[in-house]
């Protein structure tokens, strides 16, 4: 295959290209929909009502003068690399070591060539109706992959390549190994370019396969070569996967993760899952590996073997059930506006060095450029925002792509398009725009383009000394590709002699040419630099096996080391490696006392152990042998809580017995607390008289430390007796408060209907205590005596209805079953006991929801304003308020009224209102057109977290809430007011997420003009 080579025109006559293709497309050009042959898909499509930055009727401003629109600190510069027509929305950017610049450009976006539509739900996950042929076959896409060169050595591109075109839906490149890498979802491609002139010689061989593509701004990306030879990828939130290689076969995972790919071994792994919308990869100069996110944070830091957050319902749980946890993102102090999905920590030693080893982090939704710091924070890192370093009011202006170059400038990939939001099934992209940037110091110059190809072995290695970051990672992948022992000499010296970068960047380097052998890995492991310590742990847990003497250095380390991030891959090295390995280094951890309050280390090291226990579970026995492990913070806080929900949950007899032995080696009561704490959360929707004779004997001596009274066992066995004997408990005003609330609180959980008389008397009495008429009252959800609506209805207005927590717990237990929320209808509108007003929205809203059609006109007729307005009706009003916000400011303190009796039930800003919607304070509320928009449409835009779900149980239960956590045999709901609801699923009936947000429509409907205005100049206003 020859090259296709163009010499592009002059400047002058480039632009006026460029302002011709930049108004080519006709606005009235009919949108585009992905085909189906369904008619209620097509219906849905068409009609769908998009949401977010969607195309409008701004025009393109041509890019010479869009360049002149930048703002940026003196010390800066930026110049215009690329634009139309040369590139058309381009996705990803990146250099290889002879200085060309790669570019993909994703034209084909959003929906692949040749499928149908069979289904799409509501986040507009799509699923076809065949899974496409790779290329060369299939369909030919509209994507390209297209490499620049700069031959008059100007610092511009001058020669244009397309390296590889008819690509359908293709991602990222890479160039290395004599291939030319492409992620092609489904499938990771392998073009042959044994030469390296960027041409393939053949058709491509399939590597990977299984990427999933419902959701095509969320696909597999970002191809990246590690310092260990892998090649690392992302796979994005609305995407599933099932993963086959020649080596291994179906990997399955829901959502957002981290991946690799071994090049020689074609080993397919997680590397870790959760985050956000993942789209990017950035591995800094210790070689830790991070990615942005679309939500308010910068991102994560991502650890080998790590869960991290995710929004559960609308993206799947983790692969293992039994995580019991997750990584949080990276802490934030600094602006929170959505969002940063990719960033650089620039390291490139070109650039002023106030700039060196921070974030550079790109939001395209706001145009700009944030710069922020790294705050080291136990084993992690906080981000620390300090200033907007680009921007723009060219709102046209969407970087999507941001990559340090081998000049140690900084390049940005400008999607450049009005629409950014990818929540519209119509094709209404610009299509015909697309551009590269510099961002450099105001002192740099262009010199002749970098070939590293030509360097010399004495070249290559000395660059491992680079103060450039680019410059190394770039040796390191030209001596991975030749795998060559000759370097090794001249590699050894440098890891014995230095404690810097070098010694770090030669350790990678002998692992790729094969010199990492057992005497280099013990010298390593003991290294004066806390990073070659780190690397050396991580690449023994990728051998086959370790040496004995391995081991033993793995596990003094584990008790010696006082690096946070050299025992944080201990603990993910000990999850991958054999128990008789593992197992000391997990115990040397446990006795690091100041890692039980690190944000990520207890979590990685319960991972480590329950991997072992899914083998065999009685590895949880060897480790807590000695009664020291028993007492650390560590196994007190996290490890054994967690192994008694493990352990009890899956009901298996090894687990029972792994579970019994535990209990027996406890050196005392308290001890056993967090663990006997981990067995009741696991038994959670089942009773101790469900488990074998052995396990309940065994539990029964720690009665006294379940916190939960005495009778707690004997109770959750079954006995009767004591069940009686709690109730006079309950009922005693002498006995204490905490075994009062105890044992009330147990009856929630077994069913025993004697309760309820007492319980219903608790709350009648006037001199209960109020936090045991709470309690009382949520428990009582739980029974269905029609006595309790009764009871609780009557005791509504003179003895619940003034106190507010009171109040919402007995109109929440009211709404959990039909014939109660009848009764409490019928109170609204017929004895008018209990007010229309005492009802929050939220409520009303989840009321709304009811399967019962009675119930749901009902709720329609008391409060109209519930009920959907017209889209037109809607349209209208979004336009008028529009207008009207353009007016002179109003007043902020007659807003902030507005604010405390419309927003703040739901909604925080600064110290004022309630979190169960989304916190206000980090949102952008000077934007009006945004904040107005997510007021009139709420169904619009539900962010992630914040997706409600219904559940029905079988005994006629039904909870509304966000899904905080689903694990194991149990999910919880946190419910609006604040209640985390634990529920078996074995109690399910049917659970749904709902497409409409608890804020109403019309909320905005009523106010004046200018009560409205008032309201927007509060918001507006910082807390």
């Amino acid at each position: 295959m020859s090259p296709d080579h163009l010499s592009l025109p002059s400047k002058i006559f480039l632009y006026a290209v460029i302002l011709f293709w930049s108004c080519a497309s006709d606005p009235n050009e009919r949108p585009e929909s992905p085909g189906s042959s369904d008619q209620d898909i097509t219906e849905f499509i068409n009609t769908f009502e998009g949401r977010g930055d969607l195309t409008d009727d701004s025009q393109p401003t041509p890019a010479p003068e869009a360049l002149e629109l930048f703002q940026h600190p003196s010390d800066l510069d930026i110049d215009l690399i690329l634009a139309e027509p040369e590139i058309f929305q381009p996705v990803e950017i990146k250099f290889d070591h002879q200085g060309r610049l790669w570019v993909v450009q994703y034209s084909q976006y959003p929906a692949p060539e040749g499928l149908r539509v069979t289904n799409v739900d509501n986040h507009l996950r799509t699923q076809y109706d065949k899974v496409p042929d790779p290329p060369p076959g299939g369909m030919k896409g509209a994507d390209k992959i297209t490499f620049f060169e700069d031959t008059d050595h100007d610092g511009l591109f001058d020669r244009a390549t397309d390296a590889i075109t008819g690509l359908n839906i293709a991602t990222s490149v890479l160039p290395g190994r004599g291939k030319i890498w492409v992620l092609n979802p489904p499938y990771l491609l392998a073009y042959p370019d044994p030469d390296g002139d960027g041409i393939p010689d053949g058709d491509p061989e399939i590597c990977l396969k299984g990427f999933g593509l419902e959701d095509t701004h969320a696909v597999a990306n970002s191809l990246t070569w590690g310092p260990d030879g892998w090649i690392y990828g992302a796979q994005g939130s609305t995407c599933t996967a099932d993963i086959s290689s020649r080596a291994t076969q179906h990997v399955q995972f829901e959502g957002q993760a981290i991946w690799r790919f071994h090049p020689i071994t074609e080993v397919f792994e997680i590397f870790a899952e959760g985050g956000g919308n993942t789209f990017d990869i950035e591995i800094d100069a210790k070689g830790r590996l991070y990615s942005g996110h679309n939500g308010a944070e910068r991102g994560q830091y991502y650890k080998q073997g790590g869960y991290y957050t995710k929004n559960w319902g609308k993206h799947g749980p983790h692969t293992n059930p039994y995580s019991y946890g997750f990584i949080p993102n990276m802490e934030l102090d600094g602006d929170r506006k959505r969002f940063t999905h990719a960033w650089i920590k620039y390291e490139g030693a070109t650039l002023p060095s106030k700039y060196q080893d921070k974030m550079l982090a790109i939001n395209p939704l706001h145009s700009y450029l944030q710069l922020t710091r790294f705050e080291p924070y136990g084993s992690t890192f906080r981000n620390i925002d300090e200033e907007k370093i680009l921007e723009t009011p060219d709102t046209w202006f969407r970087p999507v792509d941001i990559k340090a170059g081998p000049d140690g400038n900084v390049y940005l990939a400008d999607w450049y398009d009005s629409r950014l939001s990818h929540v519209d099934p119509r094709d209404t992209w610009h299509k015909k725009s697309g551009r590269v940037y510099r961002l450099r110091n105001t002192n740099w110059s262009p010199g002749a383009p970098l070939d590293m190809s030509t360097w010399s072995d004495r070249q290559l290695i000395d660059s491992l000394s680079s103060p450039n970051k680019w410059i190394r990672q770039h040796v390191q992948q030209i001596l991975a590709d030749r795998q060559d022992s000759r370097y090794l000499t001249l590699l050894y010296p440098l890891i014995e002699g230095d404690e810097g970068q070098a010694a770090l960047e030669a350790l990678w380097a002998i692992y790729s040419c094969k010199g990492f052998n057992e005497s280099l890995s013990l010298e390593a492991l003991q290294h004066a630099d806390p990073y070659v310590r780190m690397w050396a742990i991580r690449l023994l847990g990728d051998s086959d096996r370790l040496t004995p003497e391995q081991s033993r250095s793995l596990a003094e380390l584990a008790r010696s080391e006082n690096h946070p991030e050299v025992r944080s891959q201990l603990a993910a090295t000990a999850k991958r490696i054999k128990a008789e390995d593992a197992l000391p280094i997990i115990q040397g951890l446990l006795l690091q006392r100041e890692d039980a309050a690190d944000p990520d280390i207890p979590h990685q090291i319960w991972w480590a152990l329950e991997a072992k226990m899914q083998i065999d579970p009685a590895v949880v026995n060897t480790v807590f042998k000695s009664a020291a492990y028993w007492k650390t913070p560590m196994a007190q806080e996290k490890i054994l809580s967690n192994a008694g929900q493990r352990l009890i949950s899956t009901a298996l007899p090894e687990d029972y017995s792994a579970l019994i032995d535990l209990l027996a080696l406890a050196p005392g009561v308290k001890e056993a607390k967090p663990l006997v704490t981990g067995i009741l959360d696991g038994l959670r929707g089942r009773s101790l008289n469900s488990l074998p004779t052995a396990m309940y004997q065994a539990l029964k001596p720690f009665s006294e430390v379940m916190g939960e009274g005495k009778l707690t066992a004997s109770i959750r066995a079954g006995d009767t007796t004591s069940m009686g004997e709690a109730l006079e408990i309950i009922k005693n005003p002498e006995a204490g408060l905490q075994d009062r609330l105890a044992y009330t609180k147990i009856f929630a959980e077994i069913n025993y209907p004697q309760a309820v008389s007492v319980l219903l008397d608790m709350v009648d009495h006037q001199n209960t205590p109020l936090s045991l008429k709470h309690a009382a009252i949520r428990t009582l959800r739980n029974y269905p005596d029609e006595e309790i609506g009764e009871r609780i209805s009557n005791a509504y207005p003179d003895r619940l209805r003034a106190d507010p927590d009171m109040r919402l717990a007995a109109l929440s237990l009211l709404m959990t079953r039909p014939a109660w929320t009848t009764k409490l209808l019928n109170m609204v509108t017929g004895t008018r006991q209990i007010h229309k007003e005492d009802i929050p929205s939220y409520m009303v809203m989840e009321l709304s929801l009811s399967d019962h059609p009675q119930i749901r006109d009902r709720i329609h007729t008391i409060w109209p304003e519930v009920q959907s307005m017209e889209e037109n009706a809607k349209s209208q009003q979004y336009e008028d308020i529009l207008a009207l916000l353009d007016q002179t400011p109003g007043d902020a303190n007659s807003g902030r009224n507005i604010y405390e009796n419309k927003c703040s039930t739901c909604h925080r800003l600064g110290d004022l209102g309630k979190n169960i919607g989304p916190d206000l304070t980090s949102y952008d509320r000077k934007n009006n057109k945004d904040l107005l928009y997510n007021i009139i449409f709420p169904n619009a835009d539900i962010r992630e977290g914040y997706v409600n779900f219904i559940v029905n149980t079988k005994n006629d239960r039904t909870f509304v809430g966000t899904l905080h956590n689903d694990q194991g045999n149990i999910i919880q709901l946190r419910t609006a007011d604040g209640e985390t609801i634990t529920l078996s699923k074995s109690e399910i009936a049917e659970m749904e997420a709902l497409d409409r947000s608890l804020m109403p429509e019309g909320l905005l409907t009523g106010l004046t003009q200018k009560e409205i205005i008032n309201l927007f100049t509060f918001l507006k206003e910082e807390p």
